[in-house]
């Protein structure tokens, strides 16, 4: 007879995941997005700003979605890392889209987006406006992030499929 072997990981969920994120590091804020075709699973940490965010449709106007649609966009590139605080607005709905998200005190964040075999992930991680060198935190320790990330990929996957 076989013994299964349990992994407490198999088990997490988003929100365990944004406890163990906020210990870590300190973040106060994390919105996640896994797209393939047909299937869209996300999670936000504030679902009051995230309502308004995607419900307002406050993203199509958004700089952060912009960059990041750009990079994701350029040929050849399937990942990016931006820091939020190094976009500049290029119009006044930007600015105020950042001004409505100070609001909700989100600051000083960090995006990562990543395509693969027609599938898209997006992570946005933040803090309050007193920790500015949070996302030199999150680069120094890279390797860690990405395991928070494959951990939030199974909870959607699972989510998604189950």
């Amino acid at each position: 007879m076989s013994k299964i072997i349990q992994c407490s990981q198999f088990n997490d969920t988003f929100e365990q995941i944004y406890q163990d994120l906020a210990y870590n590091y300190g973040c106060t804020y994390m919105s996640y997005v896994y797209e393939q075709p047909g299937v869209r699973v996300t999670h936000a940490s504030n679902k009051e700003w995230n309502g308004l965010y995607f419900g307002e449709k406050l993203l199509d106007k958004c700089g952060l979605f912009r960059i990041g649609k750009h990079f994701m966009q350029q040929s050849g590139c399937n990942e990016t890392v931006f820091r939020w605080n190094d976009v500049q607005t290029v119009n006044d709905n930007e600015h105020e889209i950042n001004g409505i998200r100070t609001e909700f005190n989100i600051h000083n964040g960090l995006s990562f987006g990543k395509t693969f075999f027609g599938t898209k992930e997006f992570l946005g991680l933040a803090t309050d406006k007193y920790h500015t060198d949070f996302p030199r935190l999150l680069v120094m320790n890279r390797p860690e992030i990405e395991w928070f990330i494959l951990r939030m990929r199974r909870v959607a996957f699972r989510e998604a499929f189950y």
